[in-house]
């Protein structure tokens, strides 16, 4: 049997994992043309990757929108955004196809998980 994504839990496929630091079981982003597996990162991988400061990134994984009126807020980090697989795996949904479950599953995911931050503070990833 094939596996699945249950997007009612907050069980991630196993190889949901930031390509750079190794975090599992949080928000992901993926390259905006890439609908495959290489890379996904985690917000704080993809923020270096991008250049882009994350410090007001709160946890649905929204930052304020960098050209647009302060209260606007987006998902995108530079041009990475939500990884959110499809339901049988096979790839990640194009950023606006993703279906109502697939986006409340990812906005459900936590940011960051607060052991592999602790790690991360002391040179250890992953």
């Amino acid at each position: 049997m094939k596996a699945k994504v249950d997007y009612s839990s907050l069980k991630t496929p196993r190889n949901y994992k930031c390509t750079d630091c190794g975090a599992t079981g949080v928000k992901l982003w993926r390259g905006w043309q890439d609908i495959t597996f290489d890379p996904l990162l985690c917000a704080d991988c993809a923020g270096k990757h991008e250049n882009i400061d994350i410090s007001e990134m709160n946890e649905q994984g929204t930052i304020p929108h960098p050209d647009g009126p302060s209260h606007r807020r987006t998902d995108q980090l530079g041009w990475f955004v939500p990884a959110v697989p499809t339901a049988h795996i096979s790839g990640y949904w194009g950023y606006t196809s993703v279906p109502d479950e697939g986006c409340a599953w990812w906005h459900r995911l936590p940011l960051r998980i607060e052991k592999l931050n602790k790690r991360r503070k002391h040179g250890c990833t992953g």
